[in-house]
């Protein structure tokens, strides 16, 4: 049995028990004539009926925190999801404000190495000079050899013009190594912010990743807990005892004969106005007393389209809304007033698992978070449609990836990440059956070819696996 009807079940049965059992103890009360803090035996009554109601709500949303996973992660660690995310931010914020730094020391650093080799330029300008300087004065040196009497003190000064040129030019030599030096050392330096700079960028990058998934983890959380809190005031209201197509009873059977199709089907309503009595009016003196109307006509037609040797699901659904304390039902009308619908549909396998109930495209390469937030709604939406006009009788709170958030948030955030156009898919998790539930999981396809998935329990082999 599925753990959703087997909760239902639980919840039913155990509010059944609880009521049951302050209904005894209120008449107890009553008969007793018992009176607490000073009130009359009457208001005594009443508050012990009060304090029970109050154990139903009490041990349903118990039951609920115990059994839902969800429900807890979206009460108890919404704070620590925007905590996360206002520590990446201003991580993020940082990162930036440190890449920029480095680009200014980047360009101070280009600016010094332009300047360097200007610098470089002049040096060997002024080297050429002076080679060309010696070069003339030798070319003169030997032209006046034969005049070296004459101008030998001529000669002296030439000879301590090109000693000194010649130590000149060792200095701008000197000057260049160092000046090369000082270049190579600046482009090491120039390396190692490149480098710096590069892990900075990638730094940054992971961190844009980490606060993209951290966005889309908070939308889908910000979405289960609106969807949980509907629920939980809905609870606490309290008003709204049944809802319109709720299922009151469900049975599954294969009758051989129509007298036992006939009875099976009267005690499946019985068992139905029981548990809607419990819920309407649960301090009914009479809980023998019928508030279901159903037309025997349809319960004939019903045992007879079922005898016919194959298994069958019959449910008994309301046709509206009925608050607590609802005045007809009260007041015992005539004929009942809480009509319910009965329908009997052939129990077979209407899809198999990996079978695809809907699909939604998403037509930019990089979709937005609640754009890829609201696609999955109506992806779940069209998918509960199809499984509807199929003839699956329980549609509602289908499971998506086991019911489980983390799957599905990675899915969105591979989607979110892939860099082009795709179809999401909401396939069958498992064999459907009429009864239900509705258990799915998504897939990424493009272009018909299966890419990424959420995890199976029997996991079908993607179009790109052997």
């Amino acid at each position: 049995m599925d753990v959703g009807l087997i909760l239902i079940t639980t919840l039913l049965v155990l509010g059944g028990l609880i009521a049951t059992l302050g209904d005894r103890i209120g008449m107890r009360v009553g008969k007793a004539r018992l009176s607490l803090f000073n009130l009359r035996p009457r208001q005594t009554a009443t508050v012990v009926s009060i304090l029970t109601g109050s154990v139903i709500s009490a041990s349903t949303l118990g039951l609920l925190l115990v059994t839902s996973e969800q429900l807890r992660k979206g009460l108890f660690e919404f704070e620590e999801t925007q905590v996360n995310l206002s520590e990446a931010r201003t991580a993020l914020e940082n990162a930036r404000k440190a890449k920029t730094e480095v680009e200014k020391a980047l360009n101070t650093v280009t600016r010094q190495k332009i300047d360097a080799e200007g610098e470089l330029t002049e040096v060997i300008t002024f080297l050429d000079e002076a080679t060309q300087r010696e070069t003339v004065i030798r070319e003169s040196l030997g032209q006046t050899q034969e005049q070296l009497s004459i101008v030998s003190q001529q000669a002296d000064q030439l000879q301590g013009e090109i000693s000194r040129l010649q130590a000149d030019r060792q200095v701008l030599q000197r000057q260049q190594a160092e000046v090369k030096q000082q270049i190579a050392q600046r482009d090491r330096a120039l390396a190692d912010r490149n480098q710096e700079l590069q892990r900075r960028d990638q730094s940054i990058a992971q961190r844009e990743i980490a606060l993209e998934r951290l966005k889309t983890e908070q939308a889908f959380l910000e979405d289960e807990i609106q969807r949980l809190e509907s629920e939980f005031l809905k609870l606490r209201a309290g008003n709204v005892a049944i809802s319109r197509n709720q299922t009151l009873a469900l049975l599954i059977t294969s009758p051989q004969s129509l007298t036992a199709a006939t009875a099976e089907i009267e005690q499946l309503l019985a068992e139905a106005n029981r548990l809607a009595l419990n819920e309407i009016w649960p301090d009914a003196p009479n809980k023998a007393v019928r508030i279901l109307r159903v037309n025997p006509q349809v319960v004939r037609e019903t045992a007879r389209s079922i005898t016919g040797g194959q298994q069958y699901v019959i449910r008994v659904g309301v046709s509206g809304n009925y608050v607590v304390g609802e005045p007809c039902v009260v007041q015992q009308e005539n004929p009942p007033c809480v009509e319910v619908s009965l329908v009997a549909k052939l129990n077979r396998i209407v899809f198999d698992q990996g079978e695809t109930l809907a699909r939604v495209p998403i037509e930019v390469a990089y979709p937005s978070t609640s754009s890829l937030v609201e696609a999955l709604r109506t992806l779940v939406t069209s998918a509960q449609i199809r499984a509807s006009l199929e003839g699956i009788i329980i549609v509602d709170n289908p499971r998506v990836a086991g019911g489980l958030s983390g799957p599905v948030i990675d899915f969105l955030n591979q989607v979110q990440n892939y860099g082009a156009p795709l179809e999401i898919e909401a396939i069958a998790g498992k064999q459907i059956f009429t009864t239900g539930p509705l258990a799915l999981e998504l897939v990424a396809s493009r272009n018909g070819q299966r890419l990424f998935q959420t995890q199976l329990s029997e996991p079908i082999p993607l179009d790109n696996e052997p």
